[in-house]
Formats: structure tokens, C-alpha cells, sequence
């Protein structure tokens, strides 16, 4: 047999050897792509806030008398796109948390879960109002820096 079939023949056993050896070392966890953390989940990148100023204040009714909330409150993102977009229809998202918040009772928003429950509820308005304008990107997380309820 010629020479260059042997050379060949060797060039394919190592490239096969060379292969299944970085497999089998990304299989065992010795060896993480890149873009991938070493829990398998891909790298979304650092979290970038934005801060609503000023804070979001309400007026509702607690039985005979008028209360008040203020909240400051923070949007988490992980693109540029989604936190310039919100910046962009900032008096929507303003007016759209500010009639959210009225709508909550005093009772509910006294509790930790009625807390938890209005922030999905503005992630999930937020986020809409995005969607609804063709926003590239969306709010991953709101975040609740200050809450006063009188």
C-alpha cells in the first residue's frame, strides 16, 4: 500500500481519538463550552437595573378613610433593548402601574404574598406593553427598593 493511505489512515484515528476524547471530557464535566455555565444552564449574562423615578404613588380607600402607597420600584433585564424600550413607553408603563397599584386593597398589599402577587402582576403588564409595541427583549424581574403604606 502506498505511504499517503497510512498517513491518511493516521490523520483519521487521531481526529476520531482527538474527538471522543473531548466528548467524553465535556460528558464528565472536565471541559464546559463556552456560553454555558457548569450547571448546563447558558450564561444570560449580567443583570442590568433600571429605577422608575419618581416612585409610584396611589391614593385607595381603606374603609372610612383615605390611604396611600409610594413604592420605589426597579425593573431587572438582561438586554439593553428591553430596559431602552421601557425608557421609550415610560409614561404607558408608569400609567399602567400607577392603575394597578389602585386597584390593590390595603388589606392584601399588608401581607408579604399580596406584595409578591403585585409584582408579577406589573412584571406581567410591563412585559405586555412590550409585547404590544413590538419591543425587542423583556423585564425578567420588579423589584420593590422602598414600599410605604399609610
Amino acid at each position: 500500500m502506498p505511504k499517503i493511505i497510512y498517513i491518511f489512515m493516521l490523520a483519521i484515528t487521531l481526529l476520531l481519538a482527538g474527538t471522543m476524547g473531548l466528548v467524553g471530557a465535556m460528558a464528565l464535566g472536565y471541559i464546559t463550552p463556552a456560553g454555558i455555565q457548569e450547571n448546563g444552564e447558558p450564561d444570560l449574562g449580567d443583570p442590568i437595573y433600571l429605577r422608575l423615578e419618581p416612585p409610584l404613588t396611589v391614593n385607595f380607600e381603606r374603609g372610612q378613610r383615605i390611604s396611600y402607597l409610594q413604592a420605589e420600584v426597579e425593573l431587572m433585564a438582561r438586554s439593553d433593548e428591553a430596559l431602552e424600550a421601557v425608557e421609550r413607553h415610560m409614561p404607558v408603563v408608569r400609567n399602567n402601574l400607577l392603575m394597578l397599584f389602585a386597584d390593590q386593597s390595603f388589606q392584601e398589599l399588608n401581607t408579604r404574598a399580596g406584595r409578591e402577587e403585585l409584582r408579577r402582576k406589573s412584571l406581567d403588564e410591563i412585559n405586555g406593553i412590550l409585547e404590544e409595541r413590538g419591543a425587542q427583549g423583556e423585564v425578567e424581574a420588579v423589584y420593590f427598593t422602598s414600599f410605604v403604606m399609610q
